[in-house]
Order: C-alpha cells, then structure tokens, then sequence
C-alpha cells in the first residue's frame, strides 16, 4: 500500500512576522534558490542531490497556484484531491512526500523554518529521496519530493549514460574514438556541482579558487581534464546540445578518452579527460 503523503504546513506570516506584498505567479530565481538551498544543504552531509523533474515542477506549481486562488493551505485540494495523486496521474512512478508553507517570497524563512524541525530535517535530507518539484505562488509553496520506484543509484547512473550515449553519437559521427564513464571523474564533477549549487556560482574554478582539474587529481584521475559547463537544461539531451554550442571543440577533442557527469539545480558538469 503507498505512503500517505506528509503534510507539513506552516505559515511563515505568523511565525516570522512578515508583511509581503502581493504577487502572484511563479518566480524563476526564487524556485532555482530554493533548489540550490536544498541541495547545498544534502551536499553537506554528502548525500546525493536531487534532480528536478519537469512533471514535479509542474504538478508543485498548479497545486501553489490552486492554494492561491482558492485560498487554502495543505497537501490536498478542499476536495480532498492529494498532491501524490496528482503527481501519479501526471506520469510520476514513485512515491512522492509533499510539504506546504506560506508566508514567504523567497524560500529562505521556509527551508529554515523545516530543516530546524527534526520530524522535518529527515524527510528533505532522507538518502531515498531523488526528484523534487517546486511552486510558489503569493507566497504559497510546495514542495514534493519523490522517491522513485526504481533504485536510486542505478537512475544516476542511467542519467550518466544517457549523456555518454549522446556524446558518443556526435564523436561517432566525427569518426572519434568513444568515451568511458569514469568513477573519479564522476566523483569530481558531482563535488563541483553541490559547490556551484551551493554557493550559486558557475565557473570550472570555485570562489576560493579551487579547480576542476584539482578536484579530479583528489578524486584520483591521473591524466589531464577540462570542463564544460552550462545551466539551465532540464535533460541530458539538453544539456550536451547547450555544452556542444559552447564547448564543441572540448567533447570532439582526438585526445578525450573519459567522461564525468554531474548535475543538480540546473546545473551541469561535464568533465572530459585524457589518458
């Protein structure tokens, strides 16, 4: 039988004080901010981040904008109708939890507010969660996390595939020698991604200087890497067509023999290197 979904509401109006303006509509950044806060948050403690999913987004939107307009609070409609049966009938295989708080513009207060409540704190950091979907609208969130049905290491090495797979389509068409997936190089990237998310930057050098090719040499690759870089994509097939427009000369180099690949926020890291 399936989890019943976990209702958490908490107006931030009451328990901040805050006066807000109103305004309706999601806010890009302020959905992006919320993402990277969350998984700044799982990268600390090593935990593996988690990846948007457009049906989430989509699903956690309309349930913000419904609350809005209908003026109510929770994980289900005043019909009853529950986020997770949503989320089901959208296509979402999986279990999904579902978080509500009102309040709050920006998603700071409300982040602060459920991970300094324990009951709280493990749910967004549990280790089975992998997918998440974000609505804001007027200050109305909510937040779904979704475990899905298949374990969860094998969809990130699914995600690495896929990107491998698309790659190697264009090296072939060059007539290139194919990629490997390489563990350390993986590591590396994943490692920059939480930091780029975390401290909201996106460069192949940290704020405090740190480098990709310093985080691959920690991770143990022994031979040379560069990486591209590029944010905003939602699927692998996305993401190499942007890193291709930027970086073609990088993922068709004759040298490149290993392949890294890393993504969260937004955000993708690819990291290519030699023998």
């Amino acid at each position: 039988m399936p989890q019943k979904p976990i209702d958490i509401n908490i107006d931030l109006n009451e328990q901040l004080g805050l006066n807000r303006p109103k305004q309706t509509g999601p806010d890009a950044k302020a959905l992006e901010r919320a993402q990277s806060l969350l998984n700044g948050e799982r990268g600390k403690l090593g935990l593996h981040l988690l990846q948007g999913v457009p049906t989430l987004f989509q699903v956690a939107q309309a349930h913000s904008d419904d609350m809005e307009k209908r003026g109510f609070l929770g994980d289900a409609t005043p019909e009853g109708d529950a986020v997770s049966d949503k989320a089901r009938r959208a296509g979402y295989e999986g279990r999904t939890e579902t978080l509500t708080a009102s309040g709050a513009e920006q998603p700071d207060g409300v982040l602060r507010e459920w991970l300094g409540q324990p009951q709280y704190q493990k749910l967004l950091l549990s280790e089975s969660m992998q997918h998440l979907g974000i609505g804001c609208n007027d200050g109305l969130w909510t937040v779904i996390l979704g475990a899905p049905a298949s374990a969860q290491l094998s969809d990130i090495r699914e995600l690495r595939a896929q990107v491998l797979r698309i790659v190697n389509d264009e090296r072939r068409r060059a007539s290139l020698t194919l990629l490997e997936l390489s563990d350390s190089l993986g590591t590396a990237a994943q490692a920059h991604c939480a930091d780029m998310a975390q401290r909201d930057y996106l460069s192949t050098n940290s704020p405090d200087g740190t480098s990709l090719a310093a985080r691959a040499q920690k991770a143990g690759f022994t031979g040379r890497c560069v990486g591209c870089l590029t944010k905003g994509p939602l699927t692998p097939e996305e993401a190499v067509a942007a890193v291709l427009r930027t970086s073609r000369g990088n993922l068709l180099h004759p040298e490149i023999r290993f392949l890294g690949v890393a993504h969260t926020a937004t955000r993708w890291t690819l990291l290519l290197g030699t023998r």
